[in-house]
Order: structure tokens, then sequence, then C-alpha cells
């Protein structure tokens, strides 16, 4: 297991690429539950528990359907397992480093303040969160870098419409 974990942070790290992770479906399962828990805890300081949930719950939904829909056009479906468990095990480690800067932000939205630092580290952690994604669909989808970053840039721009116009309230 420990191997796994590490082999998560190489790939955050740019290191390794889904191909590296094992096709198993225990592992994907394992990796699905843990990544919208984890985006559970980071929606929850500005939605509740059940809208914390459904949001998580969506964007798992969504990328699952985006990589297979994308793996399929481009004839290389077999590689979906490995693909969205390296998204999902990325998500989570990358959640868990971003989770203390989006409380750092709530508290300070809520003490009528602002955290320039927390708000520099969330954008410096967003961007690592693109330059994964775009990583990972590069290997995946067997295109170049730059593609691979518009269409992770293009990804997070639609789930966030989407997110919006169906949840907010």
């Amino acid at each position: 297991m420990q191997a796994l974990i590490f082999r998560f942070f190489d790939i955050c790290i740019l290191r390794a690429g889904p191909q590296d992770l094992p096709s198993s479906l225990f592992l994907l399962r394992l990796v699905v539950v843990v990544s919208a828990t984890v985006g559970v805890f980071l929606n929850l300081p500005t939605e509740g528990f059940s809208q914390s949930l459904a949001i998580s719950l969506f964007n798992v939904v969504l990328l699952t359907t985006f990589l297979y829909i994308g793996l399929k056009l481009r004839d290389k479906l077999p590689r979906f397992r490995q693909s969205l468990t390296a998204m999902m095990g990325t998500n989570i480690i990358i959640g868990l480093v971003m989770m203390p800067f989006m409380f750092a932000l709530v508290s300070a939205k809520f003490d009528g303040e602002s955290s320039p630092v927390a708000l520099q580290m969330f954008l410096l952690i967003l961007v690592w969160d693109i330059t994964v994604f775009a990583h990972i669909i590069r290997h995946s989808f067997d295109i170049r870098f730059a593609y691979g970053f518009l269409v992770s840039i293009g990804y997070l721009v639609l789930s966030w419409m989407l997110i919006d116009m169906i949840f907010a309230a």
C-alpha cells in the first residue's frame, strides 16, 4: 500500500503516469471513495454536509464520464481504469494539501479579513492541480502536454460552471 501512495506522489510531481498504476478495480473503488470524502471536507466550510456530498459525488460522476467519453473517442478505453485511478488518487493528495488553505480563506472571510498568503497558496495549488490533470490527460489520451493543459483548464471551467448552475441556491 505504501508503494501505491508513493506512486500517487510520483504522479503529482510528474515523475510517473497513470500507466504506472495497477489496473485494479479494488484500488479504483478505494480511491474514488476516499477522493469523494476529501471533496466533501473541502466543500464543508462553505456548504452544508448534504450539499458538499452532492457536489463531491457530482464531481466523481463528471470526471468518470469525461474520461470514459474522451478515452472512447481516442480509442484508448483500456486505459480508463488506470487513468481514473490516477485522477482520483492525485485528487486525494492535492485536496489534502489544499484543505488548510481553504479553511484559512473561509475563516478569514467570516471574520471580515483577508488572507493573502492563504489565497496565494490556494492559487499555487490550483495551478499544480491543473498541471497534474494535464500530465495524466497527456499520458491517457496520448497527446502533447500543451493540449492536455488546455483540456484540463477547459474541464475545470466546465465543472465549475455546471456546479454553479446545478448547486447554486
